[in-house]
């Protein structure tokens, strides 16, 4: 039984050119972000098949799903973030990223900065954590989530070499610095609110 699908991409391969290639975004979406939703399938059907007594065979599964499914949730975010589109976040969003990072530009500084210094594989994220709703810079390597447990990513960035090398090279840098003019700050701010929403419900401590 299959449980996980590749989404469609929210747009046409060339919708984000010149910044990303429509070369660079069919393979991107339609061989390494399938690769994961085939590996997530394959691990979760191998650990409802495995002997629950041998624990380094379901430790290693275990260990695969978790990369392979965070790696298709990682694109599936990353897909909806993106627009071809260039324009800055609004009022609702602005303010707790001026509040929290001294400014919208500091926030950019530090995003980018971030997302260059990710050593390897990786991403660049936007998190809130579920209890004070305070945001965080992240970078995650590879697809493991070094997040405070139950944090809402609100934007990520893929800078795993894949996302980039064709058209970029090693100028990772460059990359980055046109991706985050293509963040979708009105998808962002969707998160953002929604996030809140469960902050408040929950009562902040």
């Amino acid at each position: 039984m299959t449980t996980y699908t590749l989404p469609p991409l929210p747009y046409d391969y060339d919708a984000l050119e010149p910044w990303c290639a429509a070369t660079t975004m069919e393979l991107h979406h339609d061989k390494h972000h399938r690769a994961y939703v085939d590996g997530a399938n394959t691990a979760l059907e191998a650990l409802a098949q495995a002997d629950p007594e041998n624990k380094p065979l379901v430790a290693g599964l275990r260990d695969d799903l978790t990369f392979q499914l965070g790696g298709h949730v990682m694109h599936s975010l990353f897909w909806e973030n993106l627009t071809p589109e260039m324009a800055p976040p609004a009022a609702g969003l602005r303010q707790p990223l001026d509040e929290q990072f001294g400014s919208f530009e500091r926030f950019t500084d530090l995003f980018v900065n971030a997302a260059v210094g990710v050593k390897g594989s990786g991403w660049a994220v936007l998190a809130m954590d579920p209890v004070g709703g305070r945001l965080s810079i992240g970078a995650l390597r590879d697809h493991h989530v070094d997040l405070v447990p139950s944090s809402t990513l609100l934007a990520v960035l893929d800078v795993w070499e894949h996302a980039y090398y064709l058209q970029y090279q090693n100028r990772r840098a460059d990359w980055v610095k046109a991706a985050v003019d293509h963040i979708d700050w009105a998808c962002v701010a969707d998160r953002y609110d929604q996030a809140m929403q469960l902050v408040t419900a929950g009562g902040q401590r």
